[in-house]
């Protein structure tokens, strides 16, 4: 509920030889925290999905995302909009070549669905059906994207209904030379 505490706990993740460092969070409101378990307070409403960066001692970078689903507690029985994105190809993608990504609204059929690629392009906005129908086989709005240069992208995706609640998705793409 919105004024709750949410413990965020990234203290499962992996790291082949055993040896992570860093725990880092980024937060929807950008605001920043260390260590593998974190409390905060979420005030609004919404789907928020935050960013954890995870380095092990030689230097390894990954990322994993939370994602808090924060209900109203004047309408407990109002479900905050959801969000679903994905991407293909998921490995081995490289500059200059196009990635496919597919995002679909749940519980939401107001306004759009808001890209940001992480690499500084513009935003693209796209619109699925917002679950009007189950298993709708074109439910799915999608859009190809190209990088430019090699590296990791932290991919966002939103929703919003009128009133203002969120929903957000994130995705990590790893890009390489061509």
């Amino acid at each position: 509920m919105a004024g709750d505490d949410a413990t965020l706990d990234g203290s499962k993740s992996y790291s082949a030889t055993d040896s992570i460092q860093d725990h880092e969070w980024t937060f929807s409101d950008g605001t920043t925290a260390a260590g593998p378990r974190v409390t905060r307070t979420y005030d609004q409403p919404g789907v928020f999905s935050e960013i954890l960066k995870v380095t092990d001692k030689a230097g390894n970078v990954d990322y994993d995302f939370a994602e808090v689903h924060v209900l109203d507690p004047k309408q407990p029985d109002l479900y905050v909009p959801r969000i679903h994105a994905a991407y293909w190809p998921t490995l081995g993608n490289r500059v200059n070549a196009p990635i496919t990504f597919k995002v679909r609204s749940f519980g939401n059929q107001e306004g759009n669905e808001v890209w940001d690629f992480g690499d500084g392009s513009s935003s693209v906005s796209v619109k699925s059906d917002g679950n009007t129908e189950q298993q709708a086989k074109e439910g799915y709005a999608i859009t190809h994207h190209t990088y430019k240069r090699p590296g990791d992208y932290l991919v966002r995706v939103q929703r919003s209904r009128n009133d203002g609640v969120t929903a957000t998705a994130r995705l990590h793409v790893r890009v390489a030379d061509e």
